[in-house]
This record gives C-alpha cells, structure tokens and sequence, in this order.
C-alpha cells in the first residue's frame, strides 16, 4: 500500500515484520505423567512464554499430516487430505503484495509446499520456498542437525528483514517420537525449547510477532498406558498457541491465562483453521468468506 505522497502508509508502518509462524510436530498438549515425554524435559524457554504471552491450545482434528497442513493454510476444516481447497492463506498474501516464506526439511516439503497451499503445486509471487538438507556428512539423516539449519536460515531470514511472513516447519519432535527412544524424544524437546528462546528474542527485537504452535500431538503420548505397548502414531490430542510479540506482552487477547505456564490446565479456544484468520489479522489483512476459521485475536 502506498499514501498519496507515495511513501509507505501508516498501516504498513504499523504492521509486525514478520509475522513468523514456528511448527513444533509432534508437540501436543497432555498432562503430565509416564508417557508424556514432553512434561519430562526441561523446557523452561517455552513455559516462560506461555506465562507472559498469550497462550491457547487449539484442537488439531484428526487425519493426515498433510491434512492437517490443509486445514491450517486453508483456515477451513479438512478431515480428507484430497478435498478441494477455494482459498489458502499464500495466496490471500500474495495477492495482497507482501513478501512470504517457508522453511522446512525433507520431512514436511510436501505438507508446507503442496498441502499447506491448497494443493497448489508452484510458488506464486512473493513466495519463496527454502529446503533444509536433513543429512549429515555421513549422508545418514540427523534431525538435531536438520532444527539447527532450519534456525539458522530462519534467523537469516528474520534479519534480513525481507520477508512480512514466515513459516518454518520443525518436525524433529515428531520425528525422534516417531522413531527413537524415551532419551531422544526428551533432547529433541529440549532442543526446540533453546531454538524456541533464539527465535523469540530476535523477532521481539525487530518488533515483530512470533507464533508458536504444531500440527498434530506425538511425543507426549509415547506408550499406551492401558497395554504399557509404545505408541509411535500421531495423536489426535489438542496442541499449542502462542503469541509472543512486544504488544502482546502481559495480555490475554480475550484468551484464559495459563497457569503457571501449564497448557494442560486450558479448555480448547479454537482449532487449527483459526491460524491463518488470526496470521492475517496480524497482517492487518481481511479475511474471506471461504475461510471458515476466526481470528483468535480480540483486544482487551
């Protein structure tokens, strides 16, 4: 947008840049106990957000991976990964003239690309896709390699100040409970709790926003405590919100406080469609009528 003096208009003054979206798969919200390997870690980067942001937990739904990377960019419900998508947060932004990116590894370049984007299967203007390699020098797969490439770019990318949008895909929770044992699943949260703290300082710094949330549950059911047999599968449990940015600081939002920090202790305040209604409100971006989801943002 442009005033009539041909210069940057309050509106995009005043916008956050970027606004910065932080997938953490495989983190879903449960209480603590024996099979939660995340209340097992320490993560206090994450807890302390919790505690001096807004906080929510939103049902993920259930289905596919890829589904539920559908309903999140479409800001609609999906159970069925192959249902037609009218409308997707890329292209809303896109057509709005700012700049966007996404970030991921091998693991989700379907589910960010493809999926994410209403199975559309070319980037559109102002898009920018970056893939992480997820190998090592031994070319054997290593994932806490793959979150340390995927912060780096994305601090590369925050500072470089190029970008109004931002999504990285960081599935190595996912991917550790899916595959390793109890010790790893642990590192692996505690890994994403220091990128989590890196992440944060910078985008507040460059007053900007940053949203923390996950596509699906995995690593906080690890074993069925019925029959004591692991549990590797993606769960259908609620995951996290967060909403860290300097105006958000010490302010619900019109969402509950969460005590302590403890997510578990909250009822569900949306779903996984209101992520992209609430990414727009930030881009200070109408929704339309083909996004069923709302935002989640409502001024105190």
């Amino acid at each position: 947008m442009e005033n009539n003096d041909g210069g940057e208009s309050d509106l995009q003054t005043l916008r956050p840049k970027p606004v910065f979206l932080l997938l953490l798969d495989g983190w879903g919200i449960a209480a603590a106990g024996e099979a939660n390997a995340i209340s097992s870690a320490r993560i206090p980067n994450f807890f302390k957000l919790a505690k001096e942001y807004p906080a929510a937990i939103l049902e993920a739904g259930a289905g596919s991976v890829n589904a539920r990377y559908l309903r999140l960019g479409a800001g609609k419900s999906f159970e069925d990964e192959n249902s037609e998508v009218s409308s997707d947060l890329t292209k809303i932004i896109s057509d709005n003239g700012l700049k966007q990116l996404k970030i991921f590894d091998s693991e989700r370049l379907a589910a960010l690309t493809s999926f994410f984007n209403g199975h559309r299967e070319e980037r559109i203007i102002g898009e920018e896709w970056l893939a992480i390699s997820s190998k090592n020098d031994k070319q054997y797969f290593d994932i806490f390699l793959s979150l340390k490439r995927i912060v780096r770019e994305s601090l590369k990318a925050i500072k470089s100040g190029n970008y109004d949008f931002i999504v990285a895909a960081a599935p190595i929770l996912d991917s550790a409970a899916s595959s390793l044992g109890a010790v790893d699943i642990i590192k692996a949260a505690e890994a994403l709790d220091k990128a989590i703290r890196q992440l944060a300082k910078e985008i507040v710094d460059r007053q900007g926003v940053l949203l923390i949330s996950s596509t699906h549950g995995n690593a906080e059911r690890t074993k069925d405590m019925v029959t004591d047999l692991v549990d590797k599968d993606i769960t259908d449990n609620p995951v996290p919100l967060i909403i860290v940015g300097p105006m958000f600081k010490g302010k619900t939002i019109g969402l509950k406080d969460a005590p302590d920090g403890d997510l578990s202790l909250l009822e569900p305040a949306g779903n996984l469609a209101d992520v992209a209604p609430t990414i727009l409100d930030l881009l200070e971006i109408e929704k339309n009528d083909l996004m069923a989801g709302v935002t989640l943002i409502v001024n105190d």
